[in-house]
């Protein structure tokens, strides 16, 4: 293949990608490890598809499986972004963006939807470029010298033990603080036990697509259900003012989210919730709704790049999109000495740094288009609207059993709006089997 030939697939299969994300990324239920399913039953068809559209691409295996991969990376980077819309409108959250249901929600309430989408989005531009600059530190920690992948694998039980203990010391405050984290540990036994009920036992539901119909259940229709009781009238003004000139908080939130990011990328197990998760840790006073929004923009693309980027550090996959892309692309490049990086791995994340760097802005300008409309809207009509939407979604994607799954869900994710403690203790239900299953394999 010449340069050229390069260049134009590469640029071809991103911004391929880049669609991809928006399409998955703006419908629940749809995940990048769908496509990447989708790509691998599909290879040879989609390779004949970018032959035709540049026919200078070359046949071989290798290079085609390569620039297939970037495409997958191009999606995730771009899903990222997109992924918040439905999260701050409709209450229709993945796993990475569970928890920005929450706050972003409260700004959409009070009349900065858009702002919640735009901050997330440039959460997610700050953590991509933070987590290229993570690339060496990673490799370093995890392979030689260090080789902390080996050394940690024992402990990572405890780790996660540490983080659920950090999510209920957040409720040791004010005068009523034992009964406030008594009732932390209750909702954090509901949702671990309802966890591992739905990823330990019996499937029901394809793997792939039960987080959906869980989180939905436990983050986003509790919120429309609360919604449905707002007293008649407008929706808050909309407001639609310019973004704020980036700060030094936006970079220090950015920062926390790609830290968590990075921690859990290299774990098996552990994705975006899970980072979501550790990077909430202590964040009630010190981050804002607004400020949360971009810590949880930097740990969704942090995440997906370093996910993948740890294939070629300790040759495992952690992802699905990982293992796609071990599928695809062969026997990859060793990553051997720290300032040689491979050039596979370069063009994988240049893949998705310029997928997110594109959706980031175009996903903010989405965003204020929907709030526009929501401005003269009756709240308990949005609410029963978005309800009606992520039940079809989830009809569509689950059928009956996910959305009565779903419904069981919703039950467990009311108790802590009616306990009056944080819903990130509902993140039990993903922590508590991982542990389990942790605890298993050092047993």
């Amino acid at each position: 293949m010449t340069p050229l030939g390069l260049v134009a697939g590469f640029l071809t299969v991103t911004m391929l990608g880049l669609l991809a994300g928006v399409l998955t990324g703006l419908s629940p239920g749809l995940h990048v490890n769908n496509v990447a399913a989708l790509v691998l039953a599909t290879q040879t068809a989609f390779a004949g598809f970018l032959a035709v559209l540049v026919p200078d691409i070359s046949a071989e295996p290798e290079t085609m499986g390569l620039l297939l991969s970037c495409f997958l990376l191009a999606t995730a980077g771009s899903h990222a972004v997109f992924d918040f819309i439905p999260a701050v409108f409709l209450g229709a959250p993945t796993e990475d963006t569970a928890l920005a249901t929450l706050p972003g929600h409260r700004l959409l309430l009070v009349g900065q939807g858009a702002k919640a989408v735009a901050l997330a989005a440039r959460g997610a531009l700050l953590g991509s470029a933070f987590a290229v600059v993570a690339l060496l530190p990673l490799r370093l920690l995890l392979a030689d010298p260090v080789g902390l992948a080996d050394h940690f694998r024992p402990w990572t039980p405890a780790f996660l033990v540490c983080v659920l203990g950090a999510v209920l010391a957040s409720e040791w405050r004010g005068r009523s603080r034992v009964h406030r984290l008594v009732r932390a540990v209750w909702v954090q036994t509901l949702a671990g036990g309802l966890g591992l009920a739905v990823l330990r036992g019996p499937p029901l539901i394809d793997p792939d697509a039960v987080l959906f119909p869980l989180f939905s259940g436990l983050f986003g229709i509790p919120s429309l259900l609360v919604g449905l009781r707002a007293r008649p009238g407008s929706i808050p003004y909309q407001r639609l003012e310019p973004l704020r000139a980036l700060s030094r908080e936006d970079v220090r939130s950015a920062l926390r989210g790609t830290i968590a990011g990075a921690s859990v990328s290299w774990l098996p197990g552990l994705s975006g919730g899970a980072a979501a998760t550790l990077a909430s840790v202590g964040t009630r006073k010190s981050v804002g709704p607004s400020q949360f929004m971009v810590v949880l923009g930097a740990v969704s693309t942090s995440t997906a790049l370093l996910s993948v980027a740890v294939l070629f550090i300790i040759h495992r996959a952690r992802s699905g999109a990982a293992a796609a892309v071990r599928a695809l692309a062969g026997d990859l490049s060793p990553w051997p000495s720290v300032w040689a990086a491979p050039v596979s791995l370069l063009l994988l994340v240049m893949s998705a740094v310029f997928a997110t760097a594109i959706a980031a802005p175009i996903a903010a300008r989405v965003g204020r288009a929907v709030a526009r409309r929501w401005s003269s809207s009756n709240p308990r009509q949005i609410a029963a609207l978005s309800l009606l939407a992520v039940l079809l979604l989830l009809a569509a994607a689950t059928g009956p059993v996910g959305i009565g799954l779903a419904g069981l869900a919703a039950l467990v994710g009311l108790v802590p709006v009616a306990l009056r403690v944080r819903r990130v203790h509902l993140m039990a239900s993903l922590l508590v089997p991982v542990l389990l299953t942790y605890l298993g394999a050092v047993g």
